[in-house]
């Protein structure tokens, strides 16, 4: 079973600046029936999760689900069934990772939670890897307390989160807050009194500079959002 993607339009730009970055795919919430991997997550955020961007969300006529979908429900379940067996395949898939990166000439980084949010198998990745950068998006409170030296954490926006949002400007973690602004269209300039960067530039978070608003463009369904999740 494959467990990392490499081929992501837009850690690709990443490339540019000379990193190479491996993302986690499991099946986000509870889509894999067998328990919930984004304990934080809200009706807003579920309902536009980039799980469905991309190929992930092609179907076949008629179809419910597609390859893609299945596979991250695999992942989910072996995480679930099996932890240390899972972790010790995801610690393997990431040498292999590092070693790819080296043959590019390009230094390896690593999203565990590519459409999850699972705190603890980040942190023993990242324990596991020192010379390697992590870095995750998350709503799990307090990330401040979560970040290590190798492991770059930027605390996401919801509709019911705004306290959580300003605890973590206050301690230096950047947001990241989604805008109904299509591509294209420039972000606005300030949000809760903080810069606000482009992070459709790039996925390389732990290269932005601290103390600001990370803005991303609504993309798919989140275009529809009427739950206060996108901002407007």
């Amino acid at each position: 079973m494959t467990l990392l993607t490499e081929h992501n339009p837009k850690t690709a730009k990443g490339e540019a600046a000379g990193y190479l970055t491996a993302i986690l795919h499991l099946a986000p919430a509870s889509r894999a029936g067998c328990g919930n991997v984004c304990p934080a997550s809200t009706a807003g955020c579920r309902a536009a999760c980039l799980n469905t961007a991309g190929r992930g969300g092609i179907l076949a006529k008629g179809a419910t689900t597609n390859g893609i979908q299945e596979a991250r429900k695999r992942r989910t379940v072996l995480y679930k069934l099996d932890r240390p067996g899972f972790e010790a395949a995801l610690a393997r898939a990431i040498e292999r990772h590092v070693a790819r990166a080296q043959r590019l000439k390009l230094a390896p980084c690593v999203r565990i939670n590519g459409t999850s949010d699972l705190p603890g198998l980040a942190r023993a990745m990242a324990g596991r890897f020192p010379g390697v950068q992590f870095y995750d998006y998350t709503k799990v409170p307090r990330p401040w307390e979560r970040e290590r030296s190798n492991y770059h954490l930027t605390f996401s926006r919801s509709e019911s989160n705004a306290a959580e949002v300003r605890a973590a400007l206050a301690h230096g973690v950047n947001v990241a807050v989604v805008f109904a602004v299509r591509k294209g269209e420039p972000l606005p300039p300030t949000y809760l009194g903080r810069r606000v960067v482009d992070g459709d530039l790039n996925d390389l978070r732990f290269l932005d500079p601290r103390g600001v608003v990370v803005g991303v463009r609504a993309k798919g369904k989140a275009m529809r959002d009427a739950t206060g999740f996108v901002v407007r």
